[in-house]
């Protein structure tokens, strides 16, 4: 499993939890409950894009430089 399907994985299991707190922010009436639910809602909003992010990293064309400069030394 490529690197690139992992993150789309984790990215799905991350939408589908912050869908889940917007869900329940619905029906909540304690104050207390649904600032704790809105916070764990935002965590999960700025890993949802920190992780498209890096998904789109992956996926871009490289640039010049990293063909001139590659990370691994070539053998």
């Amino acid at each position: 499993m490529k690197d690139v399907d992992r993150l789309k994985d984790l990215l799905q299991y991350r939408i589908s939890n912050e869908l889940f707190y917007n869900e329940n922010l619905i029906e909540i009436k304690n104050p207390e409950v649904r600032q704790l639910f809105s916070q764990f809602r935002d965590d999960e909003m700025r890993d949802i894009i920190n992780l498209q992010q890096k998904i789109e990293r992956l996926n871009a064309k490289p640039y010049i430089v990293s063909k001139l400069f590659p990370i691994k030394p070539r053998m």
